[in-house]
C-alpha cells in the first residue's frame, strides 16, 4: 500500500521561460525520482482589442494561436530535458490550461486532475532574502492557500529547496505504525486475560474493572481507526484510476479538437472569401447593366425604371422573397438568415440548394450584397 503512495504522479509547474524553469525541473527529476511526470503550464493569451489595434477579429484569433502552438511548442523542450534526465518519453505527459492569472489556472489545475504532488519555482515574482531561507512566491502563497491539503506542493528555487507544505498520504511510518498496534493488540489482550483468570482476586475491585474496560476501549478504537483508514485509501485509490481514466478520454478529446478546428476555420475563411468575391461581381455587373441602360432610348429606360421585379440573386432561395439579412452558408449560397436557420432548426443539415450535407451551421453576413440590396429598395419604394 505504501508503495502506491510513492507511485502518484508528479507535477511540475513550468513557465515559458526554459532558463527559468530547468533548475525546477532537474531538482524534482533527480529528489522525487518520479515514474510519472507531468510539464504543469497555465497559458495566459494576450489581449488584443479590436478597436485599439485596428485589426480584424480573425487577425486577433490567429495571433493568439500562433502564440498558443509556440507556446507548446517550448513546453516539447522540457520533455527533452526528461529524457535527458533517464525519464522515457512517454512517461511525461503535459497538462495545459489557459488562465488570465497563473494561481488560479494551477489551483484549477489541481482540482481537474487530483493533483498530490506539485512543484513549483521561485520564479520572478518572488521576494527574495539574503539567505534564501525566507524567500516567498506570490503565486506559491496564493496556491497553498487555497489548494486542497491533501496536495503536498514543494518550492524550489535556484535549485533547491525551501519551502514544503503538506503531505498527500499518511506516511508508510504511521500506517506501520498502527498495523503494529493492530497485531500486538491480539497478544496484549491475551495475556491481560489470563493475567486475570490467575489473579482475579486481586483486580476484583470496581477501580480494577474500570481501568481493564478504558483499556479495551482504546485499543478497540485504534482498530477502527486503521479500517476506517484503509478504506479511505482503498477508495482513494479507485477514484485516482477513474480520474485517470478519464484524463485518457479528455487528452484524446483535446487532440482531435486540435486537428480539427484550425481546419475547419481555414475551410470558413475560404468559403466566406469567395462568397463575397462573388457579390462584388454580381454588383460590377449590376453597374454595367445600369450604365447601359442610361444610354438607351428614353422608351427604355421609362420601362426599367417602372419595373418593380428585384434581380433574382436579391431573392432568398427558400421564402423567394427580397432578403433582409442575406448571410452565406457553407454551400456557397447566399439565404434569408432566419429562413436558413429555420431550416436547420428544423431538422435539417443539408444544403436547400444542393441537398448535400452543409460541413458546418455557421453563417457569414453578406454585406455587400445587403448593402446592394438596401440600394434598390431605397429606389424602389
Amino acid at each position: 500500500m505504501a508503495e502506491a503512495l510513492i507511485d502518484d504522479p508528479v507535477y511540475v509547474a513550468v513557465s515559458t521561460d526554459v532558463s527559468e524553469s530547468r533548475l525546477t525541473l532537474t531538482w524534482a527529476l533527480r529528489h522525487l525520482q518520479p515514474k510519472k511526470l507531468y510539464l504543469l503550464h497555465v497559458h495566459q493569451p494576450i489581449s488584443i482589442n479590436p478597436t485599439s489595434s485596428g485589426l480584424e477579429q480573425s487577425e486577433i484569433d490567429a495571433i493568439q494561436e500562433s502564440e498558443l502552438t509556440s507556446s507548446y511548442e517550448i513546453l516539447l523542450k522540457y520533455r527533452d530535458i526528461c529524457v535527458v534526465e533517464g525519464i522515457l518519453e512517454q512517461d511525461v505527459d503535459i497538462s495545459y490550461s489557459l488562465a488570465n492569472n497563473v494561481g488560479e489556472g494551477i489551483v484549477e489545475l489541481i482540482y481537474e486532475n487530483n493533483i498530490k504532488k506539485l512543484i513549483m519555482g521561485a520564479a520572478a515574482d518572488s521576494h527574495k532574502s539574503e539567505d534564501m531561507v525566507n524567500i516567498t512566491s506570490r503565486k506559491f502563497d496564493y496556491v497553498t492557500k487555497h489548494a486542497p491539503h491533501c496536495c503536498k506542493i514543494w518550492l524550489v528555487g535556484n535549485g533547491n529547496l525551501i519551502h514544503t507544505r503538506g503531505s498527500p498520504h499518511p506516511s508508510s511510518e504511521s500506517l506501520t505504525s498502527l498495523q503494529g498496534l493492530d497485531s500486538a493488540l491480539v497478544p496484549y489482550e491475551e495475556a491481560v486475560g489470563g493475567a486475570h483468570d490467575n489473579e482475579s482476586h486481586a483486580l476484583s475491585s470496581p477501580e480494577d474493572q474500570s481501568a481493564r474496560g478504558f483499556e479495551t476501549m482504546y485499543y478497540e478504537e485504534q482498530r477502527r481507526g486503521l479500517e476506517i483508514e484503509e478504506r479511505r485509501i482503498k477508495a482513494e485509490e479507485d477514484l485516482r484510476a477513474e480520474i485517470e481514466n478519464m484524463k485518457g478520454i479528455q487528452k484524446e478529446l483535446e487532440e482531435q479538437l486540435y486537428i480539427d478546428c484550425p481546419r475547419q476555420f481555414e475551410m470558413f475563411q475560404r468559403e466566406r472569401d469567395e462568397a463575397m468575391k462573388t457579390t462584388v461581381e454580381l454588383l460590377r455587373l449590376l453597374n454595367l447593366d445600369n450604365s447601359e441602360s442610361a444610354s438607351h432610348s428614353p422608351s427604355s429606360s421609362f420601362q426599367r425604371s417602372v419595373s418593380n421585379e428585384p434581380p433574382p440573386y436579391f431573392l432568398c432561395p427558400i421564402t423567394q422573397e427580397v432578403m433582409r439579412e442575406p448571410s452565406v452558408a457553407a454551400d456557397g449560397h447566399t439565404y434569408e438568415a432566419e429562413a436558413l436557420r429555420e431550416w436547420l432548426d428544423n431538422g435539417h443539415d443539408t444544403s436547400p440548394m444542393t441537398n448535400l450535407k452543409l460541413a458546418h451551421r455557421n453563417l457569414v453576413p453578406n454585406h455587400p450584397l445587403r448593402s446592394a440590396i438596401q440600394e434598390w429598395l431605397q429606389g424602389h419604394s
